[in-house]
């Protein structure tokens, strides 16, 4: 009978077509992945604000239609008659005439009628701190946002990997697994032809059929991890959680061999947390010159151009254009200005200490993936001498078995062990390639890689 030799994936074979694989699949992740798409509409809208923060430096035109009417109200007495009728009399009696009329007195009404205004306002600002250094603090922000953009880019690449990379363990667990029943099974099957032929007793057909029956429960346990790690991938892509994926033989990266310090520099140099940092303490530098400023006046111009009357007609009799400079100057409000500069100073120097903690942590980070990617490198060389060793264990003992020179018992705990090496093995690869993705996402390595 041919012994079955489990066949453990090669990371040597086809790694340029594999490798070509996962960045197709980063790529797609990329471009569909909701979570990635909500931090591009964030970006977006960073931009967005920053056109409103701009266009207030434009000016503004609006246009202004009233139309009242009144009734009652205060009422001027002017007593024009009394003044001017003693006069008009004397005029009358010199020139022997009425030439002058008698006039009364009149009475002026504060509220018209009716009464309408019409007009076209334009403002156009001239100097306004809060203008300029808002427009500052929306462009800082903006740039903020698409930092972490990137930063989740970032991310989501290191996650897509080590799905994919959980996919193919999986994968190559079940595998593996298949292979390995189908070793059982023949056993079962020769053991029952030996039992019908009275050469081995029932209790050995027994056990043979008890670890196939145990073996088929480990086999439905691979196939709900493998089941579940494809749902995961393909939730990170945005796709149907049950479609299919391309499962090929990754690439080994090679181990980093640059000194730890050498990796955490450049990820302090890199990494988009810092970036973020450096430009919201930008941001609080910006809020502190804006209120250290604002005791400065705000200038700007108003012009009016419309129509007024207590008709609603428009001619020239009814036009009339007004134009203003106008100076706004805040001298005192409680000091309250000096407590936002100290609230803004404050802000910053809690930037600073975020900016501190966040180089000592990535630092640490480098350095702990360096180092747990070196255990896992060691892991997998172990891993490989134990399958390897596993290997040859199981091929003496089946050979044996088949000529009755060694117990079922034998033959099924070199199995066993077989296959706790070749899934230790399984394990180790794949664990030393999602390390290898921690370690390339501490250092910022670039996205499209």
């Amino acid at each position: 009978m041919k012994y079955l030799i489990v066949v453990c994936l090669s990371f040597l074979t086809s790694s340029m077509e594999a490798q070509s694989i996962l960045r197709e699949y980063i790529a797609l992740g990329l471009e569909n992945n909701l979570a990635l798409k909500q931090k591009e509409s964030g970006y977006q809208q960073s931009l967005e604000a920053l056109k409103e923060a701009r266009g207030l430096f434009y000016p503004s035109v609006s246009i202004n239609a009233r139309y009242t009417v009144s009734e009652g109200g205060r009422v001027i007495d002017f007593p024009v008659g009394d003044l001017m009728n003693p006069v008009y009399s004397t005029l009358n009696q010199l020139t022997s005439s009425n030439m002058f009329p008698v006039i009364e007195n009149e009475e002026i009404r504060f509220l018209r009628p009716t009464e309408h205004e019409t007009k076209i306002r334009l403002i156009q600002p001239v100097f306004n701190t809060d203008l300029y250094y808002n427009a500052k603090i929306k462009e800082e922000l903006s740039v903020a946002e698409e930092i972490s953009v990137d930063q989740y880019k970032r991310e989501l690449v290191a996650e897509i990997s080590k799905a994919y990379y959980t996919v193919g363990m999986t994968v190559g667990l079940f595998r593996m697994l298949e292979e390995t029943r189908l070793l059982l099974v023949e056993n079962v099957r020769v053991n029952t032809r030996l039992f019908e032929n009275d050469k081995i007793t029932r209790d050995i057909l027994l056990r043979s059929q008890t670890e196939l029956s145990k073996f088929d429960q480990q086999l439905q346990v691979a196939l709900k991890n493998k089941q579940v790690a494809s749902a995961y991938f393909n939730f990170l892509l945005n796709r149907p959680l049950s479609d299919s994926i391309l499962v090929e033989t990754p690439v080994v990266a090679v181990m980093p061999e640059g000194m730890p310090e050498d990796y955490s520099q450049q990820a302090v140099l890199n990494r988009e947390e810092i970036k973020s940092l450096e430009k919201y303490g930008r941001i609080s530098d910006l809020n502190i010159s804006m209120h250290r400023s604002s005791g400065l006046p705000d200038l700007f111009i108003l012009a009016d151009y419309g129509f007024q009357g207590e008709e609603y007609q428009f001619n020239k009799d009814q036009d009339y254009l007004q134009a203003s400079i106008v100076l706004s100057w805040d001298i005192f409000s409680g000091l309250q200005n000096r407590s936002k500069i100290r609230q803004a100073l404050i802000q910053r120097e809690m930037v600073e200490d975020r900016l501190h903690e966040a180089k000592s942590r990535i630092e640490l980070q480098v350095i702990n993936s360096l180092h747990v990617l070196k255990a896992s490198e060691l892991a997998t060389q172990a891993a490989e001498s134990q399958a390897k060793g596993a290997r040859e264990v199981f091929r003496l003992v089946h050979r044996k078995y088949e000529e009755g020179q060694a117990s079922l018992i034998e033959f099924m705990d070199a199995r066993n062990s077989l296959t706790q090496a070749e899934e230790n093995l399984i394990l180790s690869r794949y664990s030393y390639l999602s390390d290898y993705a921690d370690f390339e996402k501490a250092i910022t390595h670039p996205i499209n890689q």
